[in-house]
């Protein structure tokens, strides 16, 4: 039984504890959405000043994976111009690994590494190149290996299949059917409407751009880059468990829900048990769902303000999970 009670609490302890500044937060219960906002943006002026509220833009990070990248793909599968067993190399010529498959790429399986090798020297005239040559350390569906590079070439996929951008694709079959219309790789809003990120050498403040490296490098990728509100997400999620059909078909709802490959399936995680489905963003970003309920648990935050070396969140995060899931 999920304890909601606790999960308020928790969020509350990791704000009045100083873990995190902020939290948007939300629950889908009973085909209902319910919404929450406590603490500040930021840590320091001007953010430090302003409430969290209805409206405000988070960095998705890696959740692009899975509202963005993984949809369109199962949706092209849908429409028959990729199958899950196509060779990423008949889609994308220059891509030097004939057998992996789509299917690889989805489940995270593919070989490929974490990241591209010497990411420090990725530019933006080389990174595609460089993403192209990347070799796997395993052989296709040996082992599990969360890899950003292999999300990357979903993305050039897409916009290889659709001819258009990432954005202008997601935008129109994904987000636009829903009404999600905060959603975007390039959102529109005013300054004191971006959630800020961490404080980089190079970079310095980074608010209201993308904070993952690649995708900055890139304009737009299948990894990161997207920015949603929680009013957004709470609808994706909503969507999602009703297996809405403008997402895609009821029979590729039923696979995803279905496959479990070193606890993954198409894009998400099942790490906590058959009948969830789970991904987070390295911003401090998550969105959990029991399927078999029909609830869903979306979780927003900065918890890399005002730098990365705040880990203590990713644990506390764990245990609020669990707490909702009902096995704490």
């Amino acid at each position: 039984m999920k304890d909601w009670d606790r999960v308020h609490d928790e969020i509350g302890k990791l704000i009045e504890e100083g873990v995190i500044w902020g939290a948007s937060y939300g629950f889908v219960r009973e085909g209902e959405l319910s919404s929450f906002y406590r603490g500040v943006q930021g840590a320091v002026k001007p953010w430090s000043e302003r409430a969290l509220g209805p409206g405000m833009f988070y960095d998705l990070a890696s959740l692009t994976k899975v509202t963005g990248t993984a949809v369109r793909i199962l949706q092209l599968i849908q429409e028959g111009k990729l199958e899950f067993s196509t060779p990423v190399q008949a889609v994308l010529k220059r891509f030097s690994q004939p057998e992996i498959k789509v299917e690889n790429l989805l489940l995270h399986n593919s070989g490929l590494p974490a990241e591209i090798p010497d990411k420090a020297s990725l530019t933006a005239d080389n990174i595609r190149d460089r993403l192209y040559e990347t070799r796997p350390e395993a052989a296709p569906g040996e082992r599990y290996c969360y890899s950003d590079p292999g999300f990357m070439l979903l993305g050039l996929m897409v916009e290889e299949l659709d001819g258009t951008s990432l954005d202008e694709s997601y935008r129109k079959h994904i987000f636009g059917p829903l009404g999600l219309n905060q959603t975007s790789y390039h959102p529109k809003g005013e300054m004191g409407q971006f959630i800020p990120e961490e404080h980089t050498q190079e970079r310095g403040w980074i608010c209201g751009e993308v904070h993952d490296s690649k995708a900055y490098l890139m304009g737009e990728s299948g990894s990161a880059g997207l920015f949603s509100t929680l009013d957004d997400m709470l609808h994706f999620v909503k969507a999602w468990l009703n297996q809405d059909e403008r997402l895609i078909s009821r029979e590729l709802f039923e696979k995803v829900e279905h496959t479990c490959q070193f606890d993954r399936t198409y894009g998400w995680g099942v790490e906590y048990g058959p009948g969830t489905l789970y991904h987070s963003g390295f911003t401090g970003t998550s969105i959990l769902m029991d399927v078999d309920t029909g609830e869903g648990l979306v979780l927003l935050t900065n918890r890399i303000h005002p730098s990365r070396e705040n880990v203590e969140f990713l644990d506390r995060r764990k245990r609020i999970n669990r707490l909702w899931l009902g096995k704490n």
